[in-house]
């Protein structure tokens, strides 16, 4: 069976940047605890990602393979 992908595009400063690769998870409620694990590995990683005040006013804007949004993430949930 073939799992769905999902794209976890970022909207920075009004700009959407599309993630080209997107990932094969079962459903947009795992697209969803993606987007937070990737947040956390870049809350513990400041040195990779910068300082967390230079990015908290982004967003993960998750799509599915058409292009629909179907749930935006806010940078700043876990800060």
């Amino acid at each position: 069976m073939t799992l769905p992908r999902y794209f976890l595009n970022i909207r920075r400063h009004g700009v959407l940047i599309r993630d080209e690769e997107g990932d094969d998870v079962p459903d947009a409620a795992a697209a969803r605890v993606l987007a937070l694990e990737t947040l956390r590995e870049m809350l513990r990683l400041p040195h990779v990602y910068g300082p967390p005040c230079e990015w908290k006013r982004n967003v993960f804007v998750i799509t599915d393979e058409a292009g629909t949004v179907l749930e935006e993430v806010p940078y700043d949930v876990l800060l």
